[in-house]
């Protein structure tokens, strides 16, 4: 039972829309899309961890019910396919038959992302008393170029599949897209409705904890409800009477220590367990790119390094950055940006 888990992040996740904190104008719209039993495709925005997949997974619970099991799916756009996946994808590929034109005796095939994760769920019929099938894409803005194939399968499978497309980066969805869909922003949870969140998770969980403290961890956390529950959590192992000096002091340890892990790493050489890492503290704990990125320029800067060795280094997180913030595929300038570090490890 979830009253057991002593994970509190699970343990006061919402089991409904209901319960979801503040957000009354998005929570509203969602409720008139489940009483008409109809909507179009949605694009939620907003920033990292700020609840959008979990306002997404409770919309479709409600809106498809009893029938939510077969009629749901959820992928993650930014996590690559796995060797056999890819292997699938070329399997299926087949020649085009055509003896004129530009396709004349050349492999056809659908990007492989699409082919074996999407595909495959919206040509299905949905199965019980529901209008359609719901599909999340997490992480949208990460497919790039394959955009364009997910284009023509909204337009092939729509009235089969519903689909709600998650991204906290516009710049990064192609205008087709964006055009097929309905935006739906996600804002952050108002201070006042998080410090009555925070307030019945203190008094359910024995801690003493003050209006002001409230007031900085809603600060420190950026109003981001999963982090600041955990940060929560982590303060009261030492004391129940939660304090400012106690939420900074863990907040930053908790920080430094998964980024000085991840930096160890790179500068041993294990590129692969450091793009792993980096992976479950973006996952887990709801860094944006961008967040990571500053984070490992903190970290680096206090390292006894050279202002040459320094600065390159710097550099190289700078340029990363900057990719990142064009659009490109944020997985891959963070696996780019490891990769540096651990070939230059070798001359440090």
């Amino acid at each position: 039972m979830t009253e057991n888990i002593p994970i509190w992040r699970i343990k006061y996740l919402p089991k409904s829309l209901d319960e979801v904190c503040g957000r009354s104008k998005v929570k509203n719209r969602l409720k008139e899309y489940i009483k008409s039993e109809n909507f179009p495709h949605l694009l939620l925005l907003g920033s990292e961890g700020i609840g959008k997949k979990t306002i997404a997974k409770l919309f479709c619970q409600e809106f498809l019910g009893s029938f939510y099991e077969p009629n749901f799916k959820i992928v993650y756009a930014d996590v690559p396919l796995t060797s056999e996946e890819r292997a699938k994808a070329r399997s299926e590929a087949h020649y085009s038959t055509s003896k004129i034109g530009r396709l004349a005796g050349k492999t056809i095939t659908t990007p492989a992302f699409i082919h074996v994760k999407i595909k495959p769920f919206v040509s299905i019929k949905a199965m019980g008393d529901v209008p359609f099938k719901i599909l999340i894409v997490k992480n949208f803005e990460t497919l790039g170029s394959n955009q364009q194939g997910f284009r023509r399968l909204m337009e092939s499978f729509g009235s089969n599949c519903r689909m709600i497309l998650i991204s906290h980066n516009t710049s990064g969805i192609i205008d087709p897209i964006k055009s097929r869909c309905q935006l739906i922003m996600v804002p952050p949870v108002d201070i006042e409705e998080f410090k009555i969140m925070i307030a019945t998770i203190a008094k359910n969980e024995n801690l003493t904890i003050d209006n002001e403290t409230i007031e900085h961890l809603y600060k420190i956390t950026k109003g981001k409800i999963a982090k600041a529950i955990d940060l929560l959590q982590i303060t009261s192992i030492s004391d129940n009477n939660v304090k400012i000096d106690n939420l900074y002091e863990n907040s930053m340890v908790f920080q430094n220590n998964l980024i000085r892990s991840l930096l160890l790493m790179t500068f041993k050489g294990q590129f692969h367990k450091a793009r792993e890492l980096s992976r479950k503290i973006q996952s887990n704990y709801k860094y944006s790119v961008q967040d990571l990125f500053l984070l490992l320029y903190n970290e680096l800067s206090k390292l006894p390094l050279s202002t040459y060795s320094l600065s390159l280094l710097i550099n190289m997180i700078a340029d990363a950055d900057f990719r990142a913030i064009d659009g490109r595929d944020s997985d891959i300038q963070i696996s780019s940006l490891l990769s540096k570090l651990c070939y230059y490890s070798e001359f440090l």
